[in-house]
């Protein structure tokens, strides 16, 4: 008995044996009394207790299947302790009893050695198999009761006339005191070899304790090494269960299928790419793998090294990690054996390394082999059921992909994995077996194979019927059918149970005849309810499985009902780490469409669910400090129990469990699905925030009254016992970015740790440290940035004391100093202080780098690429952003971690910034995969991405598509509880009303916008200045052109004496700020001379700061120029230029004001060409003519063509060839009476218009009108001289 261990390391059985009459003392002794003991000590140890006590009273099914032995011994076969006890009864027993001898014919198969004991009583049996048969096999305690109790116990009974009490304390014969006093005699001669043998305990309640005094010493012993060591029993208890798993598959299959040749082909060629081997559900692809590794290891064995692993039929066999060690050691133990050494002992359990580390191993183990001579096979069985361990895990990413040259590998999926069949097939170059479904002739030898076992056969008939029957074309489907055939007892009936049988057209259907089966074999019992329902019902909706001890608690299911249930569908589970799951999907299938169809069938079950662990969270310790199996199944079970009875108040008490709390975040395995449960509970995060600071308060006022109770007050203060309960809560809450909570955490664990921990020194207060630091990046993300900084700089003070010189420092102090650089620089850059941003983080990422900090290193090169991004710095982004993601596959290998998100977010600005559209789109949806897959649909971490696509799809003229997008974003913002003042929910609410306003939305557009800018103005007073300065200036000046449009004067007002004073303050704001004052001043009235706007900085100081701005000059010009304002207008054209503009655009600016004004002043405009050829340079000839025209015309227009007639001469002296002015010269002559000169110039005029290149139609006939009229003019003066 010194090598003591668990046959399931998750289960330890006791076989509790006894006659049923005269023994329900001891029975309700130990389970009232013990059993709490036993299941809470083994529970410590993760190990579930099952009480295994037949209680053969006996049940009619049992009796009529005449299984009672069987049954009986075959729990004693998965038993790990044996405890019998008896009074004066020797039990049932008989060589006569014709149905007893039925029960020893049906078990003497598998027990050969029950034909030499026919005499003996069943509890007998259990003695003999349990302990007497090989003493000391079976930890065993071995208890007779006094017989003076039964006799004492007799009498009472006679003298009340109870009948079966007096049955009970009798023995049944002298014969059967005989076979009682043999068997004392036997068992006291094996003492030596038990926990005890008594053969004389005087009553029920001493003969319990003497039963549970055995079992404690024995689970002491036996837990405690468990858990300490593992031997190198390990490796061949693993292999044991994956070949038990193989055997069981082989046993139907045929080894002349041609699925099994096309396998055995590939040992035969020199090299052959991995292979896929794939079908549906059933087809056999084990069996198949089975069939193979079985032929490899009898007839290559000298040529091949084979390793296999099937996934989800043994301990440790799903976790990916898990899989990969095993291999390797497999492997290992493999060169070990040809290099003659013995299998290693490991006294120790070895932690799962990085999976990377484990590949890599495992392939220089190969390479080991194959040094010494051998080719290498690798099997994986079912690569389809390996356990997700996130969301993040990439397909198959555990799955090496360059093992040694010559390496075969062999994997199998089912078909219907369609992710997997890609990832194999499409990307990883996998050939592809797809199982071909079994010919006639192999149902046949199948058939016959599997009924021969059990010694059964069919008619050539029936058997043809199987045979050709389409649907036993599936390996699965024939396997149930012929076990259905098996355990069907009615010879005369078997025809008609065929037929029956094959209506089911499908493996689906088959499952609903078994299920019937079931119902028929266990209908009757004494148990409320239909079992089969009950359980497989209860399978199904669970989240992992059920263990066998909560099932039969919850339904209250003694051993002699529960075992026979258990052993007829065994075959049909599987068993995950103590949890039974179904073991086909198609089963799982038939239970839902049988009995979980409706919702209210559904509601039941669960409800069952539920109700069991809440019972079982009831009964933990008030004060967690235990992470315990019972904890384990209570927080994956329950609170999903309750989101699917939509039971929000008990789902909000289980999840708000400090205890369940600190198991699902540890390590953040389930924070996911927290956040998922909390969301749709309707609870706000302020509600919930709520809800864990009561239960820390109700947690110190229990621990407090604890210490009072134990007198250990002054020791350890309550409020420091609750510090990593409020570190959780954190977590959380930090996840799904309700910030607003992670204050007031922060603030009680600084309050808790300033009352109690006065007496260290700030610097080596490591608990206010951290929260300090956690407080700021919390600041940071509420964007209390002075704050945040503030306190990061308190931090950074003391991390840079604790590390003088960083290039000799503690890693973790090294690392810790970073990250206060790290919060710095991402301060300065939201407050868009780039210069300041850049110099903290890259200090950041030095101690990264000394450090080897691969995340920090992530994290910095992340920031910086957006500090380049702000700086329009692209190429340089990039750089950054890529080193980033390179590095964070690195650390994630195989996963896509939510800052992998982040970064193709920022990598698609990168893209978008470079006009590589459809590339930033790529990135964008890339982003979005990883964070859904990580945070869910509703997450705030998914809005900043939706933005970005909004502006793609706003770059494509999109604006409705642009729209969608930020409404969503905002949507999950506000129903998130995430803060207004959160920078990226303040650039999403601008965004929708930008989409609004290129929408030409504009109502819509204001009715969002003044809301909005109060807002920010409130922000503004309250510091967070960086918002309103982090807004689109244009939005801003749309909006305010439609509030002048629609003479919202007021409010315009208001809007823009705000703007001006930010950092988003344009030209174009004086300008209608100007325009608004003057409509509120002088309502009805035109604009007066004097421009100002209040207090406010002028258009004309707004000219001194945007001298170049159009839309400053245009109003001002223009202003003036309705104003008639001359002078100032001239004053301001020659202080424009040249110092600040070219003087002929600025001109031709003005001019173009003059050409567009209301009313023309042709005075004005007179006295501006006058200047203008006053100032203009000798190159601007075209300017020059310009004003010298309009100089002239303007003369003309005032009726002075003496004049104009000098500028029109000018302008023929500077454009000689032009017949224009010429003709101009001409009128004006005339108009003063100088006919005779005039005449000169209208033939130089109609010269010019006549030479080459002059096409003027218009002007020649302008030319000949002119020259008729001086003719006439002539003759006139003729006449009257």
């Amino acid at each position: 008995m010194d090598d003591l261990k668990l046959k399931d390391p998750r289960t330890c059985r006791i076989f509790f044996s006894s006659p049923f009459g005269g023994m329900e003392g001891e029975r309700e002794e130990l389970t009232k009394k013990y059993f709490p003991q036993i299941h809470h000590f083994c529970n410590k140890y993760g190990v579930n207790f099952v009480a295994v006590d037949m209680r053969w009273g006996i049940t009619s099914e049992a009796s009529a299947s005449s299984q009672v032995i069987n049954i009986c011994l075959r729990e004693l076969d998965r038993s790990d302790f044996f405890a019998g006890f008896f009074g004066q009864r020797y039990g049932w027993h008989g060589r006569d009893d014709n149905s007893l001898q039925e029960n020893f014919d049906n078990a003497v198969g598998r027990y050969p050695w029950l034909d030499n004991v026919r005499d003996k009583s069943v509890t007998e049996l259990e003695f003999l198999h349990g302990h007497l048969n090989n003493p000391g096999t079976l930890p065993a305690v071995l208890c007779f009761r006094n017989k003076e109790y039964d006799d004492k116990e007799r009498e009472e009974g006679k003298k009340r006339g109870d009948k079966k009490q007096v049955f009970k304390y009798s023995p049944e014969s002298e014969l059967s005191t005989q076979l009682m006093e043999d068997l004392k005699q036997r068992c006291s001669q094996t003492k030596d070899k038990t926990y005890g043998v008594h053969l004389s305990y005087p009553n029920p309640q001493e003969g319990a304790k003497i039963i549970f005094d055995a079992i404690w010493k024995y689970l002491n012993k036996v837990l405690p090494k468990q858990r300490s060591a593992e031997t190198e029993t390990k490796r061949s208890i693993l292999l044991a269960q994956h070949d038990a798993f193989l055997a069981s598959r082989q046993k139907m299959y045929g080894v002349q299928d041609e699925n099994l040749s096309s396998l055995l082909n590939l040992i035969n060629k020199e090299s052959s790419s991995p292979l896929l081997v794939t079908g549906t559900s059933g087809c056999g692809k084990s069996t198949l793998l089975s069939v193979f590794i079985s032929k490899v290891k009898s007839e290559y064995k000298s040529q091949f090294c084979l390793v296999y692993h099937c996934v989800g039929h043994a301990e440790e066999s799903t976790d990916p990690g898990q899989i990969l060690q095993r291999l390797t050691d497999e492997f290992e133990f493999a060169v070990d054996v040809m290099e003659g050494r013995e299998e290693k002992n490991k006294t120790s359990k070895r932690d799962v390394e990085d999976v990377r580390d484990i590949i890599n191993q495992l392939s220089a183990n190969i390479s080991k082999v194959q040094s010494k001579g051998k080719q290498c096979i690798l099997v994986i069985d079912g690569v389809d059921k390996v356990t997700k361990t996130s969301r993040t895990e990439e397909v198959l990413f555990w799955l090496p992909r360059n093992l040694p040259g010559g390496t075969i590998m062999i994997v199998s999926a089912n078909s219907s994995e369609s992710d997997i069949i890609e990832e194999l097939v499409t990307n990883r170059s996998f050939d592809k077996l797809e199982i071909q479904e079994l010919s006639e002739e192999m149902r046949q030898e199948i058939s016959v194979k599997m009924l021969m076992e059990v010694g059964k056969e069919l008619s050539p008939s029936q058997m043809r019927k199987i045979r050709e029957s389409s649907a036993a074309k599936n390996p699965l489907y024939l396997k149930v059918l012929l076990n259905e055939l098996i355990v069907f007892g009615y010879f005369r009936l078997l025809d008609e149970k065929i037929d029956s049988l094959l209506k089911s057209g499908s493996v689906d259907e088959l499952f609903e005849k078994v299920l019937e089966r079931l119902e028929a074999d266990y209908r009757g019992t004494e148990l409320e309810g239909n079992l089969v329902e009950q359980v497989t019902s209860v399978i199904c909706l669970s989240r992992q499985g059920m263990s066998e001890a909560e099932l039969t608690d919850m339904f209250s299911l003694p051993s002699h009902v529960w075992s026979p249930f258990f052993f007829s569908v065994e075959k049909y589970f599987i068993d995950q780490r103590g949890l039974i799951q179904f073991g086909f999907r198609e089963f799982k299938d038939a239970v839902k469409r049988k009995y979980l169809a409706d919702e209210n069938s559904r509601k039941k079950y669960v409800q069952c669910i539920a109700d069991y662990f809440e019972d079982q969270k009831q009964k933990l310790s008030k004060l967690h400090s235990v992470k315990n199996n019972e904890l384990t199944r209570i927080s994956v079970e329950l609170p999903f129990a309750y989101h699917t009875l939509r039971d929000t108040e008990k789902l909000g008490a289980t999840l708000s469990d400090l205890s369940v709390l600190s198991y699902l975040i540890e390590g953040e395995r389930y924070i996911t699905e927290v956040y998922d449960l909390w969301e749709s509970t309707g609870y706000t995060w302020s509600e919930i925030t709520g809800k864990y600071l009561a239960a820390v308060d109700l947690q110190v006022a229990d621990l407090y009254i604890k210490k009072q109770e134990e007198g250990s007050v002054d020791q350890e203060s309550p409020g420091l016992m609750v510090i990593d309960d409020l570190w959780n809560v954190n977590t959380l809450l930090k996840y799904v970015h309700y910030f607003d909570g992670c204050e007031k955490i922060l603030e009680r664990i600084l309050d808790i740790n300033e009352k109690n921990c006065k007496e260290i020194d700030r610097t080596k207060n490591v608990t206010r440290e951290a929260a300090l630091y956690e407080l700021a990046v919390t600041y940071h993300h509420n964007s209390k940035l002075q704050k945040s900084t503030e306190i990061h700089q308190q931090v950074l003070e003391i991390r840079e004391m604790r590390v003088p010189d960083i290039s000799n420092a503690d890693k973790l102090d090294l690392a810790e100093l970073g990250n206060s650089y790290n919060g710095i620089g991402t301060n300065y850059l939201i407050t868009a202080d780039y210069e300041k941003a850049e110099e903290y983080l890259k200090k950041s990422l030095e101690c990264a780098k000394i450090g080897n900090a691969k995340n920090d290193m992530a994290s910095c090169y992340l920031n910086l690429g957006n500090v380049y991004l702000a700086t329009e710095d692209y190429d340089k982004a990039m750089e950054y952003l890529e080193e980033a993601i390179q590095l964070t596959k690195e650390i994630y290998f195989g996963h896509q971690p939510l800052s992998l998100g982040l970064l193709y977010n920022n990598i698609g600005v990168c893209c978008r910034k470079l006009n590589q559209v459809d590339d930033a789109e790529k990135y964008y949806q890339m982003s979005l995969d990883v964070k859904r897959n990580t945070v869910g649909n509703h997450h705030p971490l998914l809005c900043q991405t939706y933005i970005s696509l909004s502006v793609i799809e706003t770059l494509r003229n999109n604006n409705l598509k642009a729209l969608e997008y930020n409404q969503l974003a905002a949507e999950i913002y506000k129903e998130s509880g995430t803060p207004e003042n959160d920078i990226y929910y303040t650039r999403c609410r601008e965004n929708v009303i930008v989409n609004l306003i290129n929408l030409k939305k504009m109502a819509d557009a204001v009715e969002l916008y003044l809301p909005f800018f109060e807002f920010l103005e409130k922000e503004m007073n309250n510091g967070n200045v960086h918002l309103i300065n982090g807004t689109l200036p244009f939005a801003h000046a749309d909006i305010v052109k439609y509030l002048i449009q629609s003479k919202q004067d007021k409010v315009t007002q208001r809007v823009l004496k705000i703007l001006i004073k930010t950092k988003v303050v344009i030209p174009i704001y004086y300008v209608y700020l100007d325009e608004v004052n003057m409509r509120l001043n002088n309502p009805g009235e035109k604009a007066p001379k004097a421009l100002g706007n209040e207090g406010a900085m002028s258009v004309d100081e707004a000219l001194q700061k945007w001298p170049g701005d159009r839309s400053l000059l245009e109003y001002k010009f223009r202003n003036l120029i309705d104003a008639g304002n001359s002078e100032t207008l001239i004053d301001s054209f020659n202080n424009l230029c040249p110092r600040i503009y070219n003087f002929g655009s600025l001109l031709n600016f003005v001019l173009e004001m003059f050409a567009t004004s209301k009313t023309f002043n042709n005075k004005m405009f007179l006295e501006f060409n006058i200047n203008a050829l006053n100032h203009l340079p000798e190159n601007e000839v075209e300017c020059f003519l310009n004003c010298l025209r309009n100089t002239a015309e303007s003369y003309e227009r005032e009726k002075q063509p003496e004049k104009a007639l000098g500028y029109y001469t000018q302008w023929t002296e500077q454009d000689k060839d032009n017949p224009y002015p010429y003709l101009k010269v001409c009128y004006c002559l005339a108009m003063v009476g100088d006919i005779e000169e005039a005449k000169k110039y209208c033939t130089k005029a109609k010269e010019k218009a006549n030479m080459d290149g002059n096409n003027q139609t218009d002007i020649q006939q302008k030319i000949l009108t002119m020259w008729s009229l001086l003719e006439e003019a002539e003759k006139e003066m003729n006449k009257e001289s």
